[in-house]
């Protein structure tokens, strides 16, 4: 009997160890009342809690890179939309230039049409001119023209050529 006694005490003695080591992974709400007893006992709650508060700390701090993270691609995303606002204005101005060259050219086209327009009417008067004076010269040459026939033509050839050269 002795040695059932001695058996036993040995076979408490070890489960009073055994329940004093700490299991982080004991979980307080599985072990009813005596899991809760050996877990204050044996300290597993306050290893569990350490854990606890070390995942914690680990969430918030990648909470916190999140939001750093989370600010640098705002301002980033801010930074792209003033850019693109401002190239957005630059190509705005750039196509006012583009329009206004356009009429620029619109503008010669039409200069350059009633120039050639006024330069074609202008060497079409200047070559009748020509010819009429070439006339007046053979006419003067023959001699088929009186003194005031020739005065008058003359004259004639003369506000011809004040009306072509005021043009």
């Amino acid at each position: 009997m002795k040695t059932i006694t001695t058996l036993s005490g040995s076979a408490l003695s070890l489960l009073i160890l055994a329940g004093c080591a700490t299991d982080p992974n004991n979980d307080p709400h599985s072990g009813g009342f005596f899991g809760g007893v050996h877990g204050l006992a044996s300290g597993d709650y306050d290893a569990r809690q350490q854990i606890l508060q070390e995942q914690r700390g680990e969430s918030l701090n990648q909470l916190r890179a999140l939001h750093e993270e989370g600010s640098y691609l705002e301002a980033e995303r801010q930074m792209k939309a003033e850019d693109v606002a401002a190239q957005r204005r630059q190509l705005a101005a750039l196509k006012a230039k583009n329009r206004a060259l356009a009429n620029r050219i619109n503008q010669l086209k039409y200069s350059k049409t009633m120039t050639e327009r006024q330069t074609a009417d202008l060497r079409r008067k200047q070559q009748q001119l020509t010819g009429n004076i070439q006339q007046f010269e053979t006419q003067l040459e023959r001699g088929q023209l009186t003194a005031t026939q020739a005065d008058a033509k003359r004259l004639s050839l003369e506000r011809q050529y004040d009306a072509i050269k005021d043009l």
